[in-house]
């Protein structure tokens, strides 16, 4: 028993420390992304990877990124959140994760046009497609999709026994979140920075979200149980 205690333990301590690195890299890059948009005024970051996507730039490529970029829009997050969080609504053992869901996506829809309201970027002159609308910094398709499938991934990693199932889903929809942002600069309507400063503020803000409502699920919840227990794993 001591034994099993003390490699939960350390398996604890390990996450841990994985996490607070890559909370504290993602905020390093993001203060940094920053840095050259707005106080070096530097495009050569951006100028350097358009110049990598203009030879990929064709009609078939852009069909498929425009479909992509559809899953990371408001048309397609708002309505899933809503049912992501009412199907979890009326799961007792998953109550907390319909809270969660709704929390992290008001808290993080917030944040984002607060930052975009502040900082006032402009967009590419340029677009692929027709031209959007609203301030380019932070990419809100990559904000919120990386919140958005890193809650799913977060659940299929709770909730999925099977290791291989478990990793597959996990990837997979890591990788899409991540295309959503890779088809909003190769349909240059945001700038790589914006997206890249996207992707972090999403990691920071998944990892603030969890970290306060967990700690608020086990002060409400005298009966707290871990999502992940350690005979649930193979």
């Amino acid at each position: 028993m001591k034994r099993f205690l003390a490699h939960e333990l350390k398996k604890l301590s390990l996450e841990l420390v994985l996490l607070i690195t890559l909370f504290i890299v993602c905020l390093f890059v993001l203060l940094y992304m920053a840095d050259i948009v707005f106080y070096e005024k530097s495009a050569v970051f951006d100028d350097y990877i358009f110049s990598l996507f203009q030879p990929c730039v064709n009609s078939s490529n852009t069909k498929i990124m425009s479909v992509v970029t559809f899953f990371g829009s408001v048309q397609f997050l708002l309505p899933a959140n809503i049912l992501l969080s009412a199907l979890f609504l009326f799961t007792k053992s998953y109550k907390w994760h319909s809270i969660k869901i709704a929390a992290i996506s008001i808290t993080s829809t917030i944040v984002l046009f607060s930052l975009k309201e502040i900082l006032r970027r402009e967009r590419p002159m340029l677009p692929v497609i027709a031209r959007v609308h609203g301030y380019s910094f932070p990419s809100g398709h990559s904000f919120s999709s990386l919140v958005f499938y890193g809650m799913l991934a977060y659940i299929a990693y709770a909730g999925i026994n099977n290791k291989t199932g478990r990793t597959v889903t996990i990837i997979f929809l890591i990788a899409f979140a991540l295309l959503i942002g890779i088809s909003r600069v190769y349909l240059k309507v945001h700038f790589a920075s914006d997206v890249v400063a996207g992707w972090c503020l999403g990691i920071i803000w998944l990892l603030l979200g969890r970290w306060l409502l967990i700690s608020t699920e086990k002060s409400v919840d005298r009966n707290y149980t871990p999502s992940i227990k350690p005979t649930e794993r193979e």
